[in-house]
């Protein structure tokens, strides 16, 4: 019981934070959430992920740019294809130094200052890179948000938003084809839904009142945290 609460806590959290300044519920639930109950990584948190970016998509669909998104799409397709393939040969202990990797990698990315400028070529990269670190991890966001930092924010997470939800629902799909996800993930995901959406609601209430800079700094700092402890207890 007391780690469902805690894993409702850390779902709220990262999809509130994730609706308002773009990222968290992935690179802060992922590490956190392994820790508490492996489970629900990485299937069921990609399906997380999938609800919460679609309903972010629809709520900035205006602000999408087509183009941009066709090319990231291409880019996190082989992406995907390629994490389908890791997942395939590797067992719980190195599956836990990966996702300790992958999560040390994306905050360092997010922390990187400078702005690649955004063209076919970045953006199929950076969508290669996603792919795999969200099919594989549930979060995949730093190396496309590094990317499109840059641009107005509506536009980043209209953007990210379609592009993940693509993402989601292909990475699930070859989780599901190659034996890593299975109804029991279906399961677990249908009892996180109420804390997705909590979040997703409680966004609209703090939208303007939270200091951006210094919760995206305490979003780095707890998930750097948790990925050299899964790398160290790997």
């Amino acid at each position: 019981m007391t780690d469902y609460i805690l894993v409702y806590l850390v779902l709220i959290i990262g999809s509130c934070l994730q609706s308002v300044i773009g990222f968290g519920l992935g690179l802060l639930g992922a590490p956190l959430i392994f820790l508490i109950m492996p489970e629900l990584v990485p299937g069921p948190m990609i399906l997380n992920a999938l609800l919460l970016t679609t309903l972010l998509a629809v709520k900035h669909q205006y602000d999408i740019n087509l183009k941009q998104t066709g090319f990231s799409i291409l880019g996190g397709t082989a992406g995907v294809l390629v994490a389908g393939s890791v997942l395939l040969y590797i067992d719980a202990h190195q599956y836990q130094m990966l996702l300790g990797v992958c999560i040390i990698a994306a905050v360092i990315l997010s922390m990187v200052g400078v702005t690649p400028r955004i063209s076919v070529i970045s953006n199929l990269i950076a969508a290669m890179i996603s792919g795999f670190m969200g099919t594989t991890t549930s979060a995949g966001g730093a190396p496309m948000g590094l990317l499109y930092q840059a641009e107005d924010k509506d536009k980043i997470k209209a953007n990210l938003s379609v592009f993940f939800v693509y993402i989601n629902m292909f990475g699930i799909a070859v989780l599901w084809f190659t034996d890593a996800a299975g109804h029991d993930d279906l399961e677990l995901f249908l009892k996180c839904i109420p804390a997705i959406l909590i979040g997703w609601f409680a966004s609209f209430f703090i939208n303007r009142r939270i200091n951006e800079i210094l919760v995206r700094k305490l979003i780095l700092v707890v998930a750097a945290f948790a990925g050299t402890v899964l790398i160290v207890a790997s």
